[in-house]
């Protein structure tokens, strides 16, 4: 069976069209930052997908051995609140989430 050039031309305007209409995706899941508190410890990390890289703040103050770790492990004063941030990098994306909590003494919570 042969297809007129007309019929194939029309075929590639739709799909073309139907391309430039369609959604894009995000370039990655948003990052997110969960922390728990236990034992005078807090434990955060980063969730969403693979990074590039992450760096961590607490309260404020770059900590640099904590660069590229997905997960950070922090003694922390019960009763005083901190407050993690976490500059997530994927794909020249940057995402700041962030996330406070409020140090325990007690059981992991």
């Amino acid at each position: 069976m042969r297809i007129s050039s007309a019929a194939v031309r029309a075929g590639l305007t739709v799909a073309v069209v139907g391309a430039a209409l369609a959604v894009p995706t995000a370039a990655h899941a948003t990052s997110t930052v969960s922390c728990e508190s236990g034992y005078s410890t807090i434990e955060c990390g980063v969730s969403g997908g693979p990074v590039d890289s992450v760096q961590w703040t607490r309260n404020g103050t770059y900590i640099p051995s904590w660069d590229n770790q997905m997960t950070i492990t922090t003694a922390c004063t019960s009763g005083q609140w901190y407050t993690f941030q976490a500059t997530v990098t994927v794909g020249g994306v940057v995402e700041t989430p962030v996330r406070s909590i409020l140090c325990w003494r007690g059981a992991w919570r």
